[in-house]
């Protein structure tokens, strides 16, 4: 029974993962110079991390006979455009840290859900990975710029 309580959450986070801005951002990443290319390597590298927790939690999800929405961008993401690298990273992160607060709260509530809870846990291990390589990156461009 607690399987099933917990399904609609898993989906939510398959929304919330599947399209963060960090996914939109690699799939549309803003115009740069080629200076800024080091960024763009990063930023779409942590990105596939991301569909690899979303593939995760699908699988899960398959597992229970669950049918599966996959959601959309928010439509505030098209308001995106012509902005900074550095303004962008920023929302990114902040995204980030509100996944990362979400994934705790939700590895609290599914301590009944052995099989979420181990998924979810998971998760959270590696966006937190994700949050302190966006974050070392701000910090970097933000030192690098400092410099020139």
């Amino acid at each position: 029974m607690a399987a099933i309580q917990h399904n609609s959450r898993l989906n939510e986070f398959v929304v919330a993962i599947g399209h963060s801005l960090l996914q939109y951002a690699d799939e549309c990443w803003p115009w740069v110079n080629t200076t800024d290319a080091d960024a763009h390597v990063v930023i779409h590298r942590l990105a596939a991390l991301q569909r690899q927790e979303v593939a995760t939690l699908v699988e899960l999800l398959m597992q229970r006979e669950r049918i599966i929405d996959f959601g959309t961008f928010p439509t505030d993401y098209t308001d995106l455009q012509f902005l900074s690298l550095d303004y962008l990273l920023a929302r990114i992160i902040a995204g980030e840290q509100i996944l990362v607060a979400d994934l705790d709260e939700a590895v609290h509530a599914c301590v009944d859900d052995a099989a979420a809870a181990d998924v979810l846990r998971e998760l959270l291990t590696t966006q937190r990975k994700i949050l302190e390589r966006l974050e070392s990156l701000a910090k970097s461009r933000v030192a690098g710029a400092a410099v020139n």
